[in-house]
C-alpha cells in the first residue's frame, strides 16, 4: 500500500484530513494499545506517512514517484515501452497469474466489461484446469490400483494356470501341436488374452508416472492454463 492506502484518505486529502486519519489510525496500531507483531512496523509506517503528506515538498515528490510508478505498471499490460528506451517487459519480473490479474484490473486501460468478462474467463479456465488435473492424479492412482489388483489375482491363480499349462502339454505330446490348437481354439484365445492383460498390468504403472510428471502438468499448466489466461486478460507477448 502507499501512505495515502494506508492512512486510508484519498490523493487530494487536505491536512486537517491526513492529520485525522494519522490520529485514527495511531488509535489502532500504536505498540502501547495494539500487542501485535505487526503494531511497531505499522507504527513506523504510519509516521513516514504522516512525516511525508505532511510536508508539501515531500508529498509532491511522492505524488511524482506514485505517477511514475503507475505509469510504468500501466506500460506493462500495454506492452508500451517508457519513453521507447531502456524498458524491461513483464516477463523479466515473475509473478503468478492472479499477482498479474490483479495488477490488470488495476492498471489497465479498458473498459469495465472487458475486465469483467477477463475475471470470469480467467476464473472458467482455471476451474478446468484444476479439474483436469484432478482427473489426471485420480486416472493416475486408478491405473496403478488396478495394476496391483490384476497382478494380486494372477498370483492367486498362477497355481491353476500352471495346472491347465500342464494338461495342454500332456495334450499335445499325445495329439500333437497343430491338432491340440485347433481342438482348443477357444482355450488359446482366452490364454492369449490372459498374457495380454498381465503384460499390460506391468505398462499401467509406466503410464501413471507419464500422467503424473513434471513435463504433462507443465503443459497443462503452461501450455494450456497460462495459454488461456493470457487471452482472457488479452496478454500481449512481446
Amino acid at each position: 500500500m502507499n501512505y495515502y492506502e494506508l492512512l486510508g484518505v484519498s490523493e487530494n486529502a487536505t491536512t486537517d484530513e491526513i492529520k485525522s486519519a494519522y490520529k485514527k489510525q495511531m488509535k489502532l496500531w500504536h505498540p502501547d494499545i495494539n500487542k501485535s507483531n505487526d503494531a511497531i512496523d505499522m507504527s513506523k509506517k504510519l509516521n513516514n506517512a504522516k512525516e511525508v503528506l505532511l510536508d508539501d515538498d515531500k508529498r509532491k515528490e511522492y505524488d511524482l514517484y506514485l505517477k511514475d510508478k503507475i505509469e510504468d505498471n500501466y506500460n506493462k499490460y500495454t506492452s508500451k515501452p517508457k519513453n521507447d528506451v531502456n524498458y524491461e517487459t513483464y516477463e523479466d519480473t515473475p509473478v503468478t497469474k492472479w499477482q498479474y490479474l490483479k495488477d490488470w484490473l488495476r492498471f489497465a486501460k479498458v473498459p469495465k466489461l472487458r475486465k469483467i468478462i477477463g475475471i470470469l474467463g480467467a476464473a472458467i479456465e482455471s476451474l478446468i484446469c484444476l479439474i483436469i488435473r484432478i482427473l489426471i492424479i485420480i486416472l493416475s492412482f486408478v491405473l496403478n490400483a488396478l495394476s496391483i489388483v490384476i497382478r494380486s489375482i494372477y498370483a492367486f491363480l498362477s497355481p491353476f494356470f500352471g495346472i491347465i499349462l500342464l494338461i495342454l502339454v500332456a495334450i499335445m505330446m499325445v495329439n500333437g501341436i497343430g491338432k491340440t490348437i485347433n481342438d482348443y481354439k477357444d482355450l488359446f484365445k482366452g490364454i492369449v488374452l490372459l498374457i495380454i492383460i498381465y503384460v499390460i498390468s506391468y505398462l499401467l504403472p509406466l503410464l501413471s508416472d507419464a500422467l503424473i510428471s513434471p513435463t504433462t502438468f507443465d503443459f497443462v499448466y503452461n501450455k494450456i492454463d497460462i495459454t488461456l489466461f493470457k487471452i482472457c486478460v488479452g496478454y500481449k507477448n512481446n
